[in-house]
């Protein structure tokens, strides 16, 4: 038998070579998904959550003034903050405001508006912190700090009984959380605050002896004369509700709470029994992730006319569908 030739092994060389890139080139069919991906509902809040502002005070001995990119305005009377050995600081200190004062900023900043299992009528809120220079947070002496924010919702028929509530962040299991940027997720809950006293004056709520966190303008909606009802929502094809965020934008009045309690069978969402308004209109957006971390997202209009039973579809999408679908249902 003859060997092959140099030719003939080069030939069949070449052939292999050929078949084997044909077969390579052939990849799998990957489905182009239009979503961006998030670890978590709690990434996805962070995301959206409106930006911090940050402002360095370095001159202790004069009132300092603060002007938030959403017209707050924080007043930093002399001397105003003491350091954990009751000293008075002197060295610079920055100030890091979050302004939540639209519906709109409300929902992306995750600042609902309840106050004990009740609605709020809201004229707006934010977040206000000071620390030193190693990032560690500072108290101010009480009555050095004042406030003033332009209300941009309409409270109509509310004006002259807007008050100054505090406001707390509730984890799942009932701790305080962090109310910044979190890996926890949390709750707000708000409270009227005792020891500082507010005022609206040409659309204008001012706040004196103002309180370092989330401090917000609100009344409680009197539901005098009104019968109270509860609803009910599931989210097409979730069943972890703890990575399901659930919105309730109000029509009728500025107000917009999360819907985070579930019923005994732990497989629906529910709100608070007699809490809600018959008749209420309003907006109900889903967010949640999937399993492989796309980002799905839906919304449903409704009128609650008692005992109701919702469901909200949701399909994938990016963070900026998402921001856009907020700012056309809040304004």
């Amino acid at each position: 038998m003859k060997k092959p030739t140099n030719y003939a092994l080069l030939a069949l060389l070449i052939t292999l070579l050929t078949l084997g890139c044909s077969l390579n080139s052939e990849s799998p069919t990957v489905p182009n998904i239009n979503a961006d991906q998030f670890a978590s509902t709690q990434d996805v809040v962070n995301t959206l959550r409106p930006e911090e502002q940050i402002f360095t005070i370095t001159d202790h001995s004069i009132m300092n003034t603060i002007t938030g990119m959403d017209g707050t305005i924080i007043t930093v009377q002399p001397n105003a903050f003491i350091a954990p050995d009751n000293t008075t600081i002197t060295t610079p200190i920055t100030a890091h405001l979050t302004e939540f004062l639209t519906v709109e900023n409300i929902v992306r900043g995750n600042a609902q508006t309840i106050s004990n299992g009740q609605l709020l009528v809201t004229g707006g809120s934010f977040y206000l912190i000071f620390k030193d220079e190693n990032e560690g947070r500072i108290n101010a002496i009480d009555g050095s700090l004042s406030a003033s924010i332009p209300i941009q919702t309409d409270i109509t028929g509310f004006e002259d009984q807007m008050q100054y509530y505090i406001g707390q962040c509730i984890t799942a299991v009932g701790n305080l959380g962090n109310c910044g940027i979190s890996d926890t997720r949390t709750a707000v809950d708000w409270e009227l605050s005792n020891s500082s006293e507010s005022s609206v004056s040409n659309n204008t709520f001012n706040i004196f002896n103002l309180e370092q966190g989330l401090s917000n303008c609100d009344v409680l909606y009197d539901m005098a004369g009104e019968t109270g009802t509860q609803f009910e929502v599931s989210v097409a094809n979730v069943t972890d509700y703890s990575n399901c965020m659930l919105w309730m934008i109000i029509d009728d009045f500025p107000s917009a709470i999360t819907i985070n309690s579930l019923d005994n069978n732990q497989n629906i969402l529910r709100t608070f029994s007699g809490s809600i308004p018959l008749g209420l209109n309003a907006t109900l957006i889903a967010i949640t992730t999937d399993n492989n971390n796309y980002l799905h997202f839906g919304s449903l209009d409704i009128t609650v006319s008692g005992d109701d039973v919702f469901n909200v579809d949701i399909s994938n999408g990016t963070i900026e569908e998402l921001q856009e679908l907020i700012h056309s249902v809040t304004n």
